[in-house]
Protein backbone atom coordinates (compact mmCIF):
# COMPACT_ATOMS: atom_id res chain seq x y z
CA UNK A 1 0.00 0.00 0.00
CA UNK A 2 1.30 3.85 -0.11
CA UNK A 3 1.55 6.27 2.52
CA UNK A 4 1.52 10.12 2.03
CA UNK A 5 4.47 11.34 3.40
CA UNK A 6 6.57 14.23 4.19
CA UNK A 7 7.47 16.82 1.70
CA UNK A 8 11.23 16.58 0.76
CA UNK A 9 13.58 19.29 -0.96
CA UNK A 10 14.35 17.73 -4.54
CA UNK A 11 15.49 20.12 -7.70
CA UNK A 12 15.16 22.96 -5.40
CA UNK A 13 11.68 22.51 -4.54
CA UNK A 14 9.87 20.81 -1.89
CA UNK A 15 7.98 17.80 -2.97
CA UNK A 16 5.47 15.59 -1.51
CA UNK A 17 6.54 12.16 -1.28
CA UNK A 18 4.77 8.68 -1.06
CA UNK A 19 5.98 5.59 0.81
CA UNK A 20 5.22 2.25 -0.51
CA UNK A 21 5.71 -0.50 1.75
CA UNK A 22 5.42 -4.50 2.29
CA UNK A 23 4.76 -6.23 5.19
CA UNK A 24 4.71 -10.31 5.72
CA UNK A 25 1.12 -11.13 7.14
CA UNK A 26 2.90 -13.97 9.36
CA UNK A 27 6.01 -12.64 10.58
CA UNK A 28 5.08 -8.97 10.51
CA UNK A 29 8.74 -8.11 9.19
CA UNK A 30 8.86 -5.69 6.08
CA UNK A 31 10.55 -6.87 2.86
CA UNK A 32 10.64 -3.52 1.50
CA UNK A 33 9.74 0.22 2.05
CA UNK A 34 10.72 3.38 0.57
CA UNK A 35 9.48 6.77 -0.60
CA UNK A 36 9.20 8.02 -3.69
CA UNK A 37 7.91 11.58 -5.33
CA UNK A 38 4.77 9.61 -6.53
CA UNK A 39 2.82 6.71 -6.40
CA UNK A 40 2.60 5.65 -10.14
CA UNK A 41 3.14 2.10 -11.04
CA UNK A 42 6.74 2.70 -12.46
CA UNK A 43 7.77 3.66 -8.48
CA UNK A 44 5.39 0.18 -7.09
CA UNK A 45 6.98 -1.93 -9.39
CA UNK A 46 10.74 -0.66 -8.52
CA UNK A 47 9.60 -0.98 -4.62
CA UNK A 48 8.02 -4.56 -5.07
CA UNK A 49 10.90 -5.94 -7.17
CA UNK A 50 13.40 -4.77 -4.20
CA UNK A 51 11.37 -6.53 -1.98
CA UNK A 52 11.13 -9.58 -3.64
CA UNK A 53 15.07 -9.43 -4.41
CA UNK A 54 15.43 -9.13 -1.07
CA UNK A 55 13.00 -11.51 0.43
CA UNK A 56 12.00 -14.26 -1.80
CA UNK A 57 8.57 -14.54 -3.71
CA UNK A 58 5.14 -14.93 -1.83
CA UNK A 59 2.33 -16.74 -2.41
CA UNK A 60 -0.38 -13.90 -2.14
CA UNK A 61 0.37 -10.25 -2.76
CA UNK A 62 -2.66 -8.20 -1.06
CA UNK A 63 -3.31 -4.70 -2.73
CA UNK A 64 -5.17 -2.27 -2.75
CA UNK A 65 -7.37 -0.97 -5.33
CA UNK A 66 -5.50 1.94 -6.81
CA UNK A 67 -4.31 2.57 -10.51
CA UNK A 68 -0.94 1.14 -9.96
CA UNK A 69 -2.10 -1.78 -8.09
CA UNK A 70 -4.34 -2.84 -11.24
CA UNK A 71 -2.18 -2.49 -14.06
CA UNK A 72 -1.99 -5.47 -16.50
CA UNK A 73 2.21 -5.08 -16.12
CA UNK A 74 1.45 -6.28 -12.54
CA UNK A 75 -0.95 -8.74 -13.36
CA UNK A 76 0.95 -10.49 -16.03
CA UNK A 77 4.17 -10.50 -13.64
CA UNK A 78 2.44 -11.90 -10.58
CA UNK A 79 1.10 -14.69 -12.68
CA UNK A 80 4.34 -15.10 -14.34
CA UNK A 81 6.13 -15.45 -10.69
CA UNK A 82 3.27 -17.93 -9.70
CA UNK A 83 1.99 -15.00 -7.14
CA UNK A 84 -1.75 -14.69 -6.67
CA UNK A 85 -2.41 -10.70 -6.81
CA UNK A 86 -5.64 -10.14 -4.52
CA UNK A 87 -7.15 -7.28 -4.35
CA UNK A 88 -8.93 -6.21 -1.16
CA UNK A 89 -12.51 -4.84 -1.40
CA UNK A 90 -12.88 -1.09 -2.27
CA UNK A 91 -13.56 0.59 0.39
CA UNK A 92 -13.03 -1.54 3.57
CA UNK A 93 -9.54 -0.13 4.99
CA UNK A 94 -10.06 -2.47 7.24
CA UNK A 95 -9.08 -5.37 4.36
CA UNK A 96 -5.63 -4.01 5.01
CA UNK A 97 -5.27 -3.80 8.68
CA UNK A 98 -2.07 -5.18 8.90
CA UNK A 99 -0.12 -2.59 6.41
CA UNK A 100 -2.31 0.19 8.02
CA UNK A 101 -1.73 -0.68 11.35
CA UNK A 102 2.10 -0.66 9.93
CA UNK A 103 2.02 2.83 8.45
CA UNK A 104 0.28 4.67 11.89
CA UNK A 105 3.37 3.13 13.25
CA UNK A 106 5.15 4.83 10.78
CA UNK A 107 3.71 7.85 11.24
CA UNK A 108 4.08 7.70 15.39
CA UNK A 109 7.53 6.75 15.50
CA UNK A 110 9.31 7.86 12.27
CA UNK A 111 7.71 10.55 10.73
CA UNK A 112 7.67 12.44 13.51
CA UNK A 113 11.50 12.39 13.89
CA UNK A 114 11.98 13.51 10.57
CA UNK A 115 13.11 16.91 10.27
CA UNK A 116 11.98 19.35 7.35
CA UNK A 117 13.66 19.94 4.16
CA UNK A 118 15.68 16.49 3.75
CA UNK A 119 16.48 14.93 0.34
CA UNK A 120 14.87 11.69 -0.56
CA UNK A 121 17.73 9.99 -0.03
CA UNK A 122 18.40 10.98 3.09
CA UNK A 123 14.80 10.28 4.02
CA UNK A 124 15.09 6.30 2.66
CA UNK A 125 18.37 6.38 4.24
CA UNK A 126 16.77 7.02 7.57
CA UNK A 127 13.38 5.22 7.49
CA UNK A 128 15.91 2.13 6.19
CA UNK A 129 17.76 2.25 10.01
CA UNK A 130 14.24 2.40 11.22
CA UNK A 131 13.29 -0.70 10.04
CA UNK A 132 15.89 -2.22 10.31
CA UNK A 133 15.70 -1.43 14.45
CA UNK A 134 11.82 -2.19 13.61
CA UNK A 135 12.84 -5.65 12.88
CA UNK A 136 14.46 -6.49 15.88
CA UNK A 137 11.59 -5.33 18.36
CA UNK A 138 8.87 -7.67 19.69
CA UNK A 139 5.95 -7.18 17.76
CA UNK A 140 2.82 -6.91 20.07
CA UNK A 141 0.60 -9.06 18.27
CA UNK A 142 2.89 -12.04 17.44
CA UNK A 143 5.22 -11.39 20.49
CA UNK A 144 7.92 -12.31 18.39
CA UNK A 145 10.70 -10.03 16.64
CA UNK A 146 9.40 -9.73 12.86
CA UNK A 147 12.92 -10.77 11.95
CA UNK A 148 13.79 -13.68 14.16
CA UNK A 149 10.15 -15.15 13.33
CA UNK A 150 10.81 -14.96 9.39
CA UNK A 151 14.43 -16.57 9.96
CA UNK A 152 11.99 -19.71 11.82
CA UNK A 153 10.37 -19.97 8.32
CA UNK A 154 12.84 -19.46 6.02
CA UNK A 155 12.20 -22.99 4.47
CA UNK A 156 9.20 -21.57 3.21
CA UNK A 157 10.59 -18.62 0.77
CA UNK A 158 10.60 -18.30 -2.49
CA UNK A 159 13.81 -17.35 -3.79
CA UNK A 160 13.11 -14.69 -6.43
CA UNK A 161 14.66 -15.71 -10.55
CA UNK A 162 17.67 -13.89 -10.92
CA UNK A 163 16.29 -12.27 -14.05
CA UNK A 164 13.53 -10.41 -12.25
CA UNK A 165 12.95 -7.75 -14.44
CA UNK A 166 12.08 -9.40 -17.32
CA UNK A 167 8.65 -10.51 -15.66
CA UNK A 168 7.62 -6.75 -15.62
CA UNK A 169 8.26 -5.51 -19.25
CA UNK A 170 5.70 -3.71 -20.59
CA UNK A 171 3.83 -5.35 -23.38
CA UNK A 172 2.12 -3.47 -26.58
CA UNK A 173 0.57 -4.26 -29.60
CA UNK A 174 2.32 -1.93 -32.74
CA UNK A 175 1.53 -1.65 -36.59
CA UNK A 176 5.01 -2.35 -38.55
CA UNK A 177 4.47 0.18 -41.42
CA UNK A 178 5.09 0.00 -45.32
CA UNK A 179 8.85 1.12 -44.78
CA UNK A 180 9.71 -1.73 -42.18
CA UNK A 181 9.55 0.99 -38.77
CA UNK A 182 7.90 0.65 -35.76
CA UNK A 183 7.28 3.67 -33.02
CA UNK A 184 7.32 3.21 -29.69
CA UNK A 185 7.47 5.73 -26.90
CA UNK A 186 8.59 8.47 -29.55
CA UNK A 187 11.15 6.08 -31.08
CA UNK A 188 11.21 4.75 -34.26
CA UNK A 189 12.92 1.08 -34.58
CA UNK A 190 13.39 -1.16 -37.99
CA UNK A 191 11.64 -4.42 -37.96
CA UNK A 192 12.18 -7.76 -40.34
CA UNK A 193 10.83 -7.38 -43.89
CA UNK A 194 8.49 -10.54 -43.07
CA UNK A 195 6.57 -8.13 -40.35
CA UNK A 196 4.89 -5.62 -42.83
Amino acid sequence: DALHGPRVLHDGKMKKTYLFAFIDDMSRLVPHGEFYLNERIDCYIDALTKALSKRGCPRKLYVDNGPAFSTQVLRHAMASLGIALVHSKPYEPEGRGKVERFFRTVRGQFLITVPDGLSLEELNKRLKSWIDEYHLREHTSTKEAPLSRYAKHLHCVREAPKDLMDYFRKRVTRKVDKDRTVSLDGRLYEAPVAMI
